[in-house]
């Protein structure tokens, strides 16, 4: 009995002093019930505050002899909760990264577009520069250099994002832009202030409708957030320059076109005015021919690209489809290449480069380095970028040369573009969604 007795009386000693020792190790928090400080937290990262895991402050948990299993309780319980963040956090960026390369890819899908927007506000800054400097009228002095800020900044924008996506930074103004420039450049200042607003408004009209075909055909959603966001601010510009127009073409109009304002005054040399006036007028004509030949020369280069274009996809293309569309798209640019280069030539003595501009040249390089999965997309991709723009140069440009026989041309070209468009867009939306296109011989 008395063995008993002690042995037992040790076990419980033994138990008091184990309860004694776990209570010393416990943290201080747990045995008084006190919030923990931030060092705390700090020594402890795998403490977590789960509205009561601490106690409520001023209440002094009582030790019983249940405390060495509770005191487990913060380790054991807590310790997974500590292992979440880690096993997130890698997880976390992997979406993010992949949107944002994706996005990457579509802008660089769309860097014809860029260059494109870029070019077109290249060309208002160059005018609005000029005007600035030349014009007479307040007015059109003061729409010049608001030409040249809104303008700036706007290019600025766009070759901002061609950096950011790795692409060049670089712009050109085309030979149709160039040689705007340089029949502005040559007005007398007399003149100037009429042809420059005149062509401010045609020049705006015809940007509200090239940004609305980038929007509409780009792949990027902030490409098409930055078109949009550009047709806004060039509306605001189109009308004012329209009201100026008006103002400054109160004593007579001088036509977008600078050679037509030698024609007028042809017209009044013919009625007696005066004799330079006529003379005048041939010099107008003479610059209005040569405006016509400069005009068809920009509609052949875009032929010979796309003769080049479409036969480097007969040899490369995966599809059979596509290659038939090649082929028809040679053949019918073929000709007609042959006859605006020729018209070129009749007017105003222009000669075709079969080198091109940058801009065709650059298109052609897109393809060239398109790999063999995707060469199909980016091929079509071109031609609609393409074609959609040539569709209103013949549509509004062509209608309105000043030689019949330009006129007859786009006049008969305009339905065989929009024909090769649409298969082009038709064709596009099968590739890649009808895997028999691909090796289908």
């Amino acid at each position: 009995m008395r063995m008993y007795e002690t042995t037992s009386g040790r076990r419980l000693l033994s138990g008091a002093a184990g309860l004694t020792l776990v209570l010393a190790a416990a943290p201080a928090g747990l045995l008084h019930g006190q919030t923990p400080t931030a060092q705390d937290s700090a020594n402890k990262p795998w403490v977590v505050d789960r509205g009561g895991t601490w106690g409520q402050p001023g209440t002094t948990p009582q030790p019983t002899t249940t405390t060495p299993s509770s005191t487990a309780t913060p380790t054991s319980t807590t310790t997974p909760t500590a292992t979440t963040p880690t096993t997130t956090t890698p997880t976390t960026p992997a979406p993010t990264t992949t949107a944002s390369a994706q996005a990457s890819s579509q802008i660089v899908a769309d860097s014809a577009y860029i260059r494109e927007a870029a070019s077109l506000n290249m060309l208002e800054v160059r005018l609005g520069s000029m005007a600035s400097g030349r014009a007479s009228n307040p007015a059109v002095k003061s729409y010049g250099r608001q030409m040249v800020t809104d303008h700036r900044n706007l290019g600025q924008q766009w070759t901002q994002l061609a950096a950011q996506n790795g692409l060049p930074t670089s712009v050109t103004l085309n030979s149709l832009q160039q040689a705007e420039v340089d029949s502005i450049q040559r007005l007398s200042r007399s003149d100037f202030d009429r042809a420059y607003m005149n062509a401010m408004v045609a020049d705006h009209n015809r940007t509200v409708a090239t940004l609305g075909r980038i929007n509409a055909g780009a792949r990027s959603a902030e490409v098409k957030r930055m078109a949009t966001a550009g047709i806004a601010a060039v509306q605001s510009h189109l009308s004012q320059a329209q009201q100026l127009a008006t103002q400054v073409n109160a004593g007579g109009g001088v036509a977008v076109n600078p050679g037509s304002q030698g024609n007028q005054n042809g017209n009044n040399g013919n009625n007696g005015n005066n004799g330079n006036n006529g003379n005048n007028g041939n010099n107008g004509n003479n610059q209005g021919n040569r405006a016509d030949g400069l005009y068809a020369q920009n509609v052949a280069y875009g032929h010979i690209m796309e003769v080049r274009l479409a036969q480097m996809a007969q040899k490369q293309s995966q599809s059979k489809q596509v290659r038939q569309f090649a082929s028809q798209m040679e053949s019918d640019f073929s000709q007609w290449q042959q006859r605006w280069t020729n018209l070129a030539s009749r007017h105003g003595n222009v000669q075709v480069n079969p080198n091109m501009g940058p801009l065709h040249r650059e298109k052609i390089e897109r393809l060239q380095k398109a790999n063999k999965k995707n060469f199909d997309r980016v091929y079509l991709d071109i031609v609609k970028e393409n074609l959609g723009s040539v569709v209103p140069y013949l549509q509004k440009e062509g209608r309105a040369a000043k030689s019949g026989d330009i006129r007859n041309a786009a006049e008969e070209e305009l339905p065989i573009v929009r024909a090769r468009l649409s298969a082009a867009e038709r064709l596009d939306r099968q590739v890649g969604k009808d895997k028999s296109l691909s090796n289908n011989d």
